[in-house]
């Protein structure tokens, strides 16, 4: 059977790049269920469009599921909603009149899944790059399948069954002695299995993260402390992570249950901006 694209990949980790496909057009469903494919085999999928305006945008993103609904009312957002559809969010550093347009403005940020702090995280992250600092301000990828594969047997097992705990707290994430949920009180955090079955692939993928994850459920501090590490450091490493140098009119699709993403830090005196979609789960994430 003909394709209606090729591909490139990325890297050896994860990753694939789409050609040869006009992102202005309305697909037909044997194109849509090649996409919904390519992305289950490959994790992430980078389009190139320069000046993808935000209908095409959105026409794109419903080919691989419900679009996510934003938490926070559009009156409790930056955005300019005369100017942006309310689905989308802008991840940017740009201020006017002294205001920020947008969210998570500056700096570095730990490898971490989107919204693991839900009851029913986002399925996966779109976005779309439209002004890049000359240098810095990459994302990195890694392989939560290849993580979970390469992890001490004596690990798996021992968090097989298991739950993490997850918390939305950039600023005080790194301090996990003593952390319990309830302590928390209006932050946002939720409880899931230390290992996923991924709902498309069937695949098991390791589900915890150096932000936003705190610590295993039914195990001493102790023990949470070091198993966590250890996943962390093995799903960090280089040969399962994919690092995207971003060029303006690149758009990336991830899929957020078997892939974190990291941010790399860059100058305060250069614009950064990009919108940002999010695809719906159908369900929690099960193990």
């Amino acid at each position: 059977m003909a394709k209606n694209f090729d591909t490139r990949p990325l890297s050896s980790a994860l990753g694939a790049e789409i050609l040869g496909l006009d992102l202005t057009r309305t697909f037909d469903t044997a194109t849509t269920e090649e996409l919904a494919e390519a992305w289950t085999e490959n994790i992430l999928l980078l389009f190139r469009k320069p000046d993808l305006d935000q209908g095409d945008h959105l026409r794109l993103a419903a080919c691989f599921g419900r679009i996510g609904e934003r938490p926070r009312p559009k009156e409790q957002r930056p955005e300019d909603f005369s100017k942006l559809h309310p689905a989308f969010m802008l991840i940017s550093n740009i201020r006017e009149n002294g205001k920020p347009i947008g969210s998570l403005p500056d700096g570095e940020m730990m490898f971490h899944h989107d919204t693991i702090y839900k009851k029913q995280p986002h399925l996966g992250t779109m976005l779309y790059a439209i002004e890049v600092p000359s240098t810095g301000g990459n994302t990195k990828f890694n392989n939560c399948y290849k993580a979970w594969d390469a992890l001490p047997a004596a690990i798996q097992t021992r968090v097989v069954g298991h739950k993490a705990f997850h918390a939305y707290d950039y600023e005080t994430i790194d301090h996990r002695q003593g952390v319990k949920p309830n302590a928390h009180g209006t932050l946002d955090s939720f409880w899931h299995p230390v290992v996923i079955t991924h709902p498309r692939s069937g695949r098991r993928a390791l589900y915890v993260d150096r932000l936003m994850t705190q610590r295993i459920d039914d195990l001493p501090q102790a023990e949470s402390d070091a198993i966590l590490a250890t996943m962390f450091d093995v799903a960090e490493r280089p040969e399962f992570v994919y690092e995207h140098v971003w060029t303006p009119g690149d758009l990336l699709l991830w899929d957020n249950l078997c892939s974190a993403h990291a941010r790399t830090d860059f100058s305060i005196n250069e614009r950064r901006l990009l919108r940002r979609i999010q695809i719906e789960a159908d369900a929690p994430p099960a193990a």
